[in-house]
């Protein structure tokens, strides 16, 4: 198998096992699962699904010198994840945002994936929990796969990178001790600098938040009244999307309104409205030094805490939001 992928380019895949993973129903299922939520169906450039995220990951451990089973890891460490991600967290006002956690292993149960690993002579109990493969996930402010991925692939999509920058980034990542990091001071900085844009100018953006939390108030109505059910959350975007519409419901069609390319949202810096609570986020890289010493990006150019308070200071505050329009 032949994968083209935008962010990291053509790699033949010839493991069996990774190939029949790539094409079970609990992988092509997340091809119809958005990264962003609903921010797909408000701004044009956010429509990375987990399923190119999770190949994106598989990919890097790979090109980094992970284990098949790590590469594994990293292809089903997103197969839970319901239909528009983390919006669900948000109906449920679940701040940990640990949804598709919670039901990892239901989920996984479920699938042929168990069976397809025991045919190719790996076992879960080979590949969970997750936490124990250090290239894919790390606590931050660590660099890590899924969030090295993420960030690249979003900020590549809506034109905030281009491929050439990109490209010298990843040429100076390293697996070293089994961690990630950066070959040179400038990577890391350059990679703190794009982190945080991720986050203040996509995460954070306003139209993005209100499209997410109406979605979510939809979301929330139709499960109390009971016109929808758990396993309904484990559909594909457009299935769940379809349902809710299918209910012509006067509130929920209120709040599906606004999930539209038209919809304007402003932050309101004078504090009226509802606030949103934002989810902090820290971002330090580790830079090999010639002596072999690990050392935290801000150690050596401390210019980087201006960034970093920014980011802190934002998630902390949190934010009250305007609509501007369309008015419903």
């Amino acid at each position: 198998m032949v994968i083209n992928d935008a962010v990291y380019g053509s790699h033949h895949i010839h493991e069996p096992v990774l190939i029949e993973v790539l094409q079970s129903a609990a992988l092509q299922r997340i091809q119809g699962v958005h990264v962003s939520g609903a921010s797909f169906l408000v701004r044009e450039g956010r429509d990375v699904s987990r399923y190119e995220h999770s190949v994106g990951v598989m990919l890097l451990i790979r090109m980094l010198g992970g284990s098949v089973s790590e590469q594994l890891a990293g292809l089903l460490h997103d197969v839970s994840h319901t239909a528009f991600s983390h919006v669900v967290d948000f109906a449920l006002s679940n701040r940990a945002e640990d949804f598709h956690e919670q039901h990892f292993m239901h989920v996984l149960e479920r699938s042929s994936i168990p069976a397809l690993l025991q045919q190719h002579g790996f076992a879960i109990s080979n590949i969970l929990p997750l936490e124990r493969w250090p290239l894919l996930e790390q606590e931050m402010p660590n660099l890590c796969a899924d969030r090295i991925d993420y960030t690249l692939r979003d900020l590549l999509r809506i034109g905030f990178i281009d491929s050439a920058s990109l490209h010298s980034f990843l040429a100076q990542l390293q697996n070293y001790e089994g961690k990630i990091v950066c070959r040179s001071l400038d990577a890391a900085l350059w990679f703190t600098e794009q982190y945080v844009r991720l986050v203040l100018e996509l995460f954070l953006h306003p139209r993005e938040l209100f499209a997410n939390q109406q979605l979510a108030a939809a979301l929330r109505l139709a499960l109390s009244n009971g016109d929808m059910q758990e396993e309904d959350l484990f559909l594909q975007d457009a299935e769940l999307l379809a349902r809710l519409q299918a209910l012509h419901h006067h509130d929920i069609d209120h709040y599906l309104y606004y999930l539209q390319p038209a919809l304007e949202v402003i932050e309101d810096t004078m504090g009226n409205g509802e606030k949103f609570a934002l989810k902090a986020r820290h971002l330090d890289p580790l830079v090999l030094q010639e002596d072999g010493r690990m050392v935290r990006c801000s150690e050596l150019d401390p210019g980087i805490h201006r960034i970093q308070a920014i980011l802190r200071q934002k998630t902390a505050d949190g934010m009250y939001l305007k609509l501007v329009g369309p008015i419903h």
